[in-house]
């Protein structure tokens, strides 16, 4: 394809297009640690900022951007699974703004075209999830920062937002609550424990907590309409309008103070004003 290409560095290195340097285990079984040195090929990386165990998908504006013809082609996964989140399609792909969020690196998307996807994966949640994603939404009708599914309402689970207020949605339920501030940077935090419990914080603030199943594993054992922008939902959803910086998925629920953790380094990271409540 022709065209000129940029990439931004990948964490544990500073070169163009090679794997990222974290690896997709934290430890043997237990409760996520903080590594001195692993990843992929052996590459020494610096001590993770967030616990690796269960890291499904860890998506950084700062690191892994590749771009090409004037918009991203591709969002390297960080979390050492290789869940990259790639557009082709050049009307389609989001625009990379160096200094967009805060003053610093986010992907924008227009709201009408732009959207990445992933390759089929993201099946089994059955010991819980946990998604902290960085966003600055400016539009909030009804759209997902981040939605996998098998189709439309089809074994779905997405995180984002409707009638202007925070949404988690698995098949036919859902928590929605809060009020979307729309231009404004927001850390948008959601754990789904094993037993079924939910609780939603958006700026460190608990908005809700909840009870339902957990997502269904797909009888395929993955589900393969999965994207960063994009929803399946009909109506008056619609492509996610606003920036992301960053997106985190866990495979498992996350302990409390590994939440707090987590929302810790992203508010600093990002600049982000948020308070500690439990």
């Amino acid at each position: 394809m022709a065209g000129s290409e940029t990439v931004t560095g990948n964490v544990g290195d500073s070169g163009a297009g090679g794997e990222a340097g974290t690896g997709g285990s934290g430890g043997s079984g237990g409760e996520a640690g903080v590594p001195s040195a692993a990843g992929n090929g052996g590459v020494l990386v610096e001590p993770s900022p967030i616990p690796l165990a269960g890291l499904a998908l860890w998506l950084r504006a700062d690191h892994g951007v590749q771009q090409r013809d004037g918009g991203v082609i591709e969002w390297v996964d960080q979390s050492g699974q290789k869940s990259n989140a790639a557009q082709p399609d050049i009307p389609a792909r989001p625009a990379y703004l160096a200094t967009g969020l805060n003053g610093l690196p986010t992907l924008d998307f227009d709201g009408q075209e732009d959207f990445l996807r992933f390759a089929s994966g993201f099946g089994d949640f059955s010991h819980g999830l946990a998604a902290f994603i960085v966003a600055r939404p400016l539009a909030s009708a009804c759209a997902s920062m981040l939605e996998l599914s098998n189709g439309s309402e089809i074994e779905d689970v997405s995180f984002g937002m409707w009638q202007d207020k925070w949404l988690y949605e698995v098949g036919d339920n859902y928590l929605q609550s809060g009020s979307v501030q729309q231009s404004e940077p927001a850390l948008y935090s959601l754990v789904h424990r094993a037993v079924g419990t939910v609780r939603m914080r958006v700026d460190g603030n608990l908005l809700d907590d909840a009870t339902f199943a957990l997502p269904v594993v797909p009888a395929t054992s993955v589900r393969t309409t999965n994207f960063v922008g994009n929803t399946t939902y009909g109506g008056d959803c619609t492509k996610f309008k606003g920036q992301i910086s960053e997106v985190i998925l866990y495979s498992r629920a996350v302990t409390e103070g590994e939440g707090l953790t987590i929302e810790g380094y992203l508010a600093k990271h990002w600049a982000l004003t948020q308070s500690s409540t439990p």
